[in-house]
């Protein structure tokens, strides 16, 4: 599609081989579609907007395009409108004009209305359970089409030129840098993306915005091997800071000297938590402190600022920066056959004055955590425990070992 124009794709209609912004228009058929892609026109729109109606040539009298009466085949337009859904960053629903009872529009509704991916205008007069249910999600209803269609430019702007299939990826999670990270990824290793289907999204703060969790499931083409992958779903998050805090006090030997305790007596501050997912023997998590920034998911993130910030949120300890020490070659990935995201490990070694504060923390058995919901319980334990303990799950044990290889 040509550059600072906006296209409308009417029904069997191919989707353009680039665009920088998509919106689907969901209602009732009617003259309200034509007046909304004016509306758009007018406001600048140079993104793909989807009409699911099909339409006729251009008139010899006035040359203008319109819809067509006529219906096209049920089948064929099934599979356009669902390839014009998974194209779509966007879906407005205007339920004026008899889109509140339209049957197509509820089928549509239930199958978007969780999806942080869609905006919704209906006039106040409007008495639809499609309206009960905005009210119900506490999605913001627009009174008028105009104003719908300055909430729906509002969430695709800045938009993101993308082609092939790049173009399934909806804007909402190619801003998310852990999609971006991903995707460099996929890139620098020769792969392509052919296609992709977003099969859902979790905890966006609201419609537009990046997601903190998503899995997608990909059609990538090897080069290497000259063949296609799509039997996979990727589970991709923000990156994770963790840091591993360590007291290795020092003992006399019968030779009168000081040295420090053997390896395996190192003692480890670690949180307990419940996390849902968790499946051991005592129903709590044991982890590293760690976690990501609440902007993460929207924005790059300074891995050691994190890592600092997520000690004193999960363990009440705020470290001298200059005792964190970034551990070599610990930025990897955690979970290579699941999901995408990766570990910025760290090290700090515990003062005398800290492993108390820590200790006293356990014995108050108070939680801390960044917010109510969040309640995380310090324990110290010693390293070779650690290792024998089947609730330390294995990327956890791994990043210890790894932060504590050195020593001897």
């Amino acid at each position: 599609m040509s550059q600072g124009k906006l296209h409308a794709v009417w029904a069997l209609e191919s989707v353009p081989l680039t665009f920088s912004g998509s919106l689907y228009l969901a209602g009732a058929a009617g003259p309200w579609r034509a007046q909304a892609i004016e509306l758009l026109r007018r406001a600048g729109f140079d993104g793909v907007v989807f009409v699911p109606e099909a339409v006729r040539k251009q008139s010899a009298t006035n040359g203008a395009d319109g819809p067509n009466p006529s219906d096209p085949n049920e089948h064929s337009l099934q599979q356009w409108e669902e390839d014009a859904l998974r194209h779509s960053d966007l879906v407005l629903f205007w339920l004026g004009d008899g889109g509140g009872q339209d049957v197509a529009t509820a089928q549509l509704w239930g199958q978007w209305q969780r999806s942080n991916r869609m905006v919704v205008g209906a006039p106040p007069e409007v008495s639809s359970p499609l309206v009960r249910s905005a009210n119900r999600l506490r999605l913001p209803l627009a009174p008028t089409l105009a104003e719908t269609i300055a909430q729906g430019l509002a969430h695709l702007r800045p938009g993101a030129q993308r082609r092939g299939g790049e173009r399934a990826v909806p804007l909402m999670l190619w801003r998310s840098p852990g999609f971006q990270s991903w995707y460099r990824s996929l890139k620098r290793a020769g792969h392509r993306l052919d296609d992709a289907q977003l099969e859902w999204s979790y905890r966006s703060k609201a419609t537009g915005r990046p997601p903190l969790l998503w899995a997608i499931k990909p059609r990538v083409f090897l080069p290497s091997e000259r063949r296609h992958k799509a039997s996979e779903v990727v589970i991709g998050r923000t990156d994770v800071s963790a840091t591993v805090l360590y007291h290795r006090p020092q003992t006399r030997h019968s030779d009168g000297t000081m040295r420090p305790v053997e390896r395996d007596q190192t003692l480890i501050a670690l949180v307990r938590e419940f996390r849902s997912a968790t499946r051991n023997g005592s129903g709590y998590g044991l982890m590293i402190p760690g976690g990501s920034s609440a902007q993460a998911s929207e924005r790059e993130q300074d891995a050691r600022s994190t890592a600092l910030k997520e000690v004193a949120e999960e363990t009440g300890l705020r470290l001298n920066p200059a005792q964190l020490q970034a551990v070599p070659t610990g930025d990897r990935q955690l979970l290579t056959s699941l999901s995408s995201h990766h570990a910025f490990l760290f090290r700090a070694e515990l003062s005398d004055a800290q492993l108390q504060e820590l200790r006293a923390t356990e014995t108050n058995g108070r939680p801390n955590g960044a917010n109510p919901n969040e309640r995380c319980y310090v324990t110290l334990r010693p390293l070779g425990e650690l290792q024998r303990d089947p609730d330390l799950d294995w990327s956890q044990l791994g990043m210890l070992l790894h932060a504590l290889a050195d020593l001897s």
